[in-house]
C-alpha cells in the first residue's frame, strides 16, 4: 500500500488557510481521492474544524498547542484518520501563529514515521493585504516581534501560496510576489484565490505530484517567537441564540462582528482574525474579518431563512489582552442580543494568551 501523503499548511492568522483547505478537499474529492483534515487552534471550539465537518470530510482537531508542542497528537490523529477513513492525502492546518514547521514537524515526521507518510510540501499562505501591511508600510498596529514570526514563516516556506488574489489588482499581485521572492530567497510563488476557485488545481497538482518538503530550517529566537504569539489575546467562544419570535442569523451576526469591529478600531486594538460560524437548523455559514478597517465577508453568502434558534462559535485572534478580549467580546454580544431582541447563552468562552512553544522535537538540518 502506498504511503499516505500529509500536506501541511501554514501561514499567518487571516491568510485564508480555512478557505484554501475546503477547495483543496472539494478538489482532491473531484478526483476520486479520498480526503482526511486536521485542524489545529492553541484553544478548543474551532469555527475551522466545523467547517471541515460540515463538508462530510473525515476531521480530527487538535487543541491546546500548535502541532510542534502536540507533536504525538498530530501522529496520533493521523494514524485514527489512517484506520478509520483510509485517506490518500492528509491536510494539516496549522496554528496561524506556528512557525519553524520544518524543523519540529517535517523533519520528525520524515525520521521517525517515513514508513507510513510522504510530505508534499510545506505551503505557507500569505494574502496580499497582510504582506504589504506588515512588510512594508508597518502601519497595522502590531508590534515588531509579529512581523517577526511574520518573517520567518514566509522563510521556511517549500511553496508560498499568494491567497486572495482577487482583492487586489494585477500590478499589487505582482509587486507582492516581487516582495516575497526577494524575502524567501527564490522560494516558487503560486498565484491562488481560494474563494473564487483560481489557481486551487494547480496547487493540488502540486501536493500531490512534489516531495521536496521541509528543506528549509529556520534559524530562529525562540524567545522573540513567544512574545510574537504572546502579543495576541485568543478568544473561542461558543453561543446558543433562542427567540419566541423569528430573526434574522445574517444580521446577528452581521451586527456582532461589526460591534466587535468598531470596539477594536475604538481601543486601538489589532484584529489579526475575526470569524463567528452561525449554525441553524438547516444552515451554516461563517462570517470573518481579518483586519480592522476590512469589511466582514461571508464564505458562502450568508443566506440564512429566518430562525428562532441557532448557534455561533466565535474565534477572536487580536492584540490586545485576554482579559480586554473578553470584555469586548461579551459586551458586543450583549449589545447584539438586545437590538435583535433575541437571547443568548454562552456555553463556552476561554480568552487567553499562548504560552511559549516547547517543541516535542527540533532537528537543525534537513535530510534533503
Amino acid at each position: 500500500m502506498s504511503n499516505v501523503i500529509i500536506a501541511c499548511v501554514g501561514g499567518f492568522l487571516g491568510a485564508g488557510k480555512t478557505t484554501a483547505m475546503r477547495a483543496a478537499a472539494l478538489e482532491l474529492q473531484s478526483r476520486g481521492l479520498r480526503v482526511g483534515i486536521i485542524t489545529n487552534d492553541q484553544g478548543t471550539e474551532l469555527v475551522d474544524t466545523k467547517v471541515m465537518e460540515d463538508l462530510q470530510v473525515p476531521t480530527k482537531e487538535i487543541g491546546g498547542g500548535c502541532f510542534c508542542c502536540k507533536f504525538d497528537d498530530l501522529v496520533g490523529r493521523a494514524e485514527e484518520l489512517l484506520s478509520q477513513a483510509r485517506p490518500d492525502i492528509i491536510l494539516a492546518e496549522a496554528v496561524g501563529s506556528c512557525t519553524d514547521l520544518s524543523a519540529t514537524v517535517y523533519q520528525p515526521l520524515r525520521k521517525y514515521y517515513g514508513h507510513l507518510f510522504d510530505l508534499a510540501p510545506l505551503s505557507i499562505l500569505v494574502e496580499p493585504g497582510r504582506a504589504r501591511s506588515l512588510l512594508a508600510d508597518g502601519a497595522d498596529g502590531f508590534p515588531d516581534t509579529v512581523r517577526y514570526l511574520f518573517e520567518k514563516q514566509l522563510r521556511e516556506a517549500d511553496l508560498l501560496v499568494l491567497n486572495k488574489v482577487d482583492t487586489a489588482t494585477p500590478e499589487e499581485v505582482e509587486e507582492c510576489a516581487r516582495s516575497l521572492d526577494r524575502l524567501a530567497g527564490g522560494v516558487r510563488v503560486h498565484r491562488m484565490s481560494a474563494l473564487k476557485g483560481s489557481g486551487v488545481a494547480g496547487w493540488v497538482d502540486i501536493l500531490l505530484s512534489e516531495r521536496v518538503a521541509g528543506k528549509h530550517i529556520l534559524d530562529i529566537d525562540y524567545d522573540v517567537y513567544a512574545q510574537a504569539e504572546a502579543a495576541l489575546g485568543w478568544l473561542n467562544a461558543t453561543v446558543d441564540i433562542t427567540s419566541a419570535q423569528d430573526f434574522s442569523p445574517r444580521e446577528l451576526a452581521s451586527t456582532l462582528i461589526r460591534r466587535i469591529q468598531r470596539s477594536a478600531v475604538k481601543g486601538g486594538m489589532s484584529i489579526a482574525h475575526l470569524k463567528i460560524l452561525v449554525a441553524t437548523a438547516t444552515e451554516t455559514d461563517r462570517i470573518a474579518l481579518t483586519d480592522n478597517q476590512g469589511f466582514p465577508q461571508w464564505s458562502v453568502g450568508g443566506s440564512f431563512p429566518d430562525a428562532r434558534e441557532l448557534s455561533l462559535v466565535i474565534n477572536a485572534r487580536v492584540h490586545t489582552t485576554p482579559e480586554e478580549l473578553a470584555r469586548v467580546t461579551e459586551d458586543s454580544l450583549a449589545e447584539s442580543v438586545r437590538a435583535l431582541g433575541v437571547s443568548a447563552q454562552v456555553a463556552h468562552l476561554e480568552s487567553f494568551s499562548p504560552l511559549p512553544p516547547k517543541p516535542r522535537y527540533r532537528m537543525a538540518e534537513s535530510e534533503l
